[in-house]
């Protein structure tokens, strides 16, 4: 099913987050935990809650257009409904006008499964386009949509994996709360990478970094819960360089993409957080999280650290994960992130993020 709050004339003027789902299969389940999470993070979320079927059908395209975020939830199931599969043909011709940035969640179920109808999902699929055998035009929509839709950098979520939906659902905030950045203008060019300076040549070759201020940090807005500060590696340093300080904050969300055309087909690369565990850290109980999340492997990398481990007063390097570098030009997107937290946190530096190549 798909995505709405209400139809009351008063409308919030913030960007709108459009959920597509199968209502009957994840209504009661993990929509009734995503929804309030967006929600409580100031997110302009749309769930259509009446399922008034074929009467409101227009009205969702409407909200559809209205959207700058499109939320695709594919689920087992989720094939079995010619109002999902109306609502994804519509907001793919969005995407393609390029008025709605659109991220596939995959939600127990394979992102090959649903690029090239397979297995259940298929069969399902397959089942509904013989019942409209009458209206190939519409079907043909459908057809398109799943396959351009799916191939999108995304979201997966393993039927065994081994990650809590609350979990997964963190990771869905901690995405949409990026492209919002960007869709806002507020990022004054965060996250893009920054190659680094050297001869045309071996740009490719060398990888790419980020300094602090080209991440997404999550209220680094506020001086109450981050600064900017220059510092240098040593007193007789003349060059000083820009990092970021957590002052005082009850989570961490640290994000960047690069996009993989300046880098070299074929070759392996890894990419790396580098921060600092000052003295003044206060403890924190519950570990940290890096992601490495690739496109055209749909695959995600993840794995928990402990900061009370890391070695206090030197920068140190976290790994986010591998990957091959395709000939696609796709992104790759990184994360540090963590959210459950009942103190305040202090004493993280964070200096930026590589991307470099591994033997």
């Amino acid at each position: 099913m798909a995505a709405s709050s209400s139809d009351m004339v008063l409308r919030s003027t913030r960007p709108q987050v459009f959920i597509n789902f199968r209502g009957e299969e994840l209504r009661r389940g993990f929509i009734s935990f995503l929804e309030p999470t967006l929600k409580n993070e100031n997110i302009n979320v749309f769930i259509d809650e009446l399922e008034l079927r074929g009467r409101d059908l227009q009205n969702l395209f409407v909200r559809i257009k209205e959207s700058k975020i499109a939320l695709v939830i594919f689920s087992k199931d989720y094939a079995n409904s010619e109002w999902c599969l109306d609502e994804l043909a519509k907001i793919k011709e969005c995407m393609d006008q390029g008025n709605l940035d659109v991220i596939p969640i995959f939600y127990k179920v394979e992102p090959s499964v649903v690029k090239y109808l397979l297995g259940y999902f298929g069969e399902n699929f397959m089942n509904l386009k013989n019942r409209y055998e009458n209206d190939p035009e519409r079907t043909r929509k459908w057809e398109e949509a799943l396959a351009s839709v799916s191939q999108k950098f995304g979201l997966p979520f393993p039927e065994k994996s081994d990650r809590t939906d609350r979990e997964f659902i963190n990771s869905i905030v901690v995405e949409v709360k990026r492209v919002l950045e960007h869709i806002g203008g507020k990022e004054d060019k965060r996250g893009h990478a920054k190659v680094i300076q050297r001869q045309q040549q071996e740009e490719t070759h060398q990888g790419c970094m980020f300094n602090a201020r080209e991440l997404k940090i999550s209220g680094s807005h506020n001086a109450r819960y981050w600064t900017f500060v220059s510092i240098s590696e040593s007193p007789n340093d003349e060059v000083a360089f820009e990092v970021a300080k957590m002052q005082r904050n009850y989570y961490l969300e640290v994000s960047g993409f690069c996009q993989t055309e300046i880098l070299t087909t074929g070759k392996k690369y890894e990419v790396v957080f580098v921060v600092k565990v000052e003295d003044t850290m206060s403890r924190w109980d519950v570990p940290a999280k890096v992601q490495l999340m690739v496109p055209y492997s749909n695959e995600l990398q993840e794995r928990e650290l402990q900061f009370v481990d890391l070695i206090r007063n030197e920068w140190v390097d976290i790994q986010a994960g591998v990957f091959v570098a395709q000939p696609q030009n796709l992104k790759i997107a990184f994360y540090l992130y963590q959210h459950k937290s009942n103190e305040a946190k202090t004493g993280l530096l964070v200096k930026g993020a590589v991307i470099r190549p591994v033997e």
